[in-house]
């Protein structure tokens, strides 16, 4: 009985330390992977040149891509221990017209063996505008001044053309304030050196769009400004 104890616990330790073993290097990787896309992403991104060809080219309205110009830069905020960009976003020209203010926090995932994005949506998105140039509010900022929606993390993979990006299928539902129903998102994205590639789809729970790019194909994002 004894024998047979203690090569159990024999197998157990080695298949715990095979386990530790295998998961050194993915971390490794992984972090690496984090300190490259890091590097590219903070900056300025637009799709001017899209719509300007799509106009050239005659696409008729419905198939266009809407103007989209986006911003994301570090913050350094108390409440969570990843590192964090700041992401303002705004369309049709105009700085005034935001349609999208989060906070990304980024983190390994082993067991996604991907880089996992959360977002923190403020609950008071007026209140952090240009966040990235105010840090005494960046100080001030805690966890109860945002929203967590579960579901809705990004993962990232490297892949040949940069990093790859996704959610979960169908893990990201939300009730929408703008829309005024529950949206249901899925979403795909590429992070170039110098582009950001989003191609979103939201539907309400009839399975009616509500926004994103769907058939238009994703809006291609030219990287401005650093």
């Amino acid at each position: 009985m004894k024998i047979q104890l203690t090569t159990l616990l024999l197998v157990t330790l080695t298949t715990l330390l095979s386990a530790c073993a295998s998961y050194e290097p993915l971390r490794a990787s992984l972090e690496n992977d984090l300190e490259e896309m890091l590097s590219w992403f903070p900056g300025e991104y637009d799709n001017d040149q899209q719509v300007q060809q799509q106009l050239t080219d005659g696409v008729e309205q419905a198939k266009r891509q809407r103007h989209t110009h986006h911003l994301f830069q570090p913050v350094d905020v108390s409440f969570t221990e990843s590192q964090t960009l700041y992401a303002q976003q705004y369309q049709h020209y105009d700085p005034d017209d935001l349609y999208r203010q989060r906070i990304y926090a980024f983190d390994i995932d082993q067991n996604e063996a991907a880089i996992r994005l959360t977002i923190y949506t403020p609950k008071d998105p007026a209140g952090i505008r240009d966040l990235h140039l105010n840090k005494s509010l960046q100080a001030t900022l805690t966890a109860k001044d945002f929203v967590l929606k579960p579901g809705c993390e990004v993962y990232w993979r490297r892949n040949e053309k940069g990093f790859a990006g996704y959610l979960k299928p169908d893990s990201c539902s939300y009730y929408s304030k703008r829309f005024k129903t529950t949206v249901y998102l899925n979403e795909t994205l590429l992070l170039t050196k110098d582009a950001l590639h989003l191609h979103d789809t939201a539907m309400d729970s009839k399975g009616n769009p509500v926004f994103g790019s769907a058939d238009k194909g994703p809006t291609v994002n030219l990287k401005t400004a650093p």
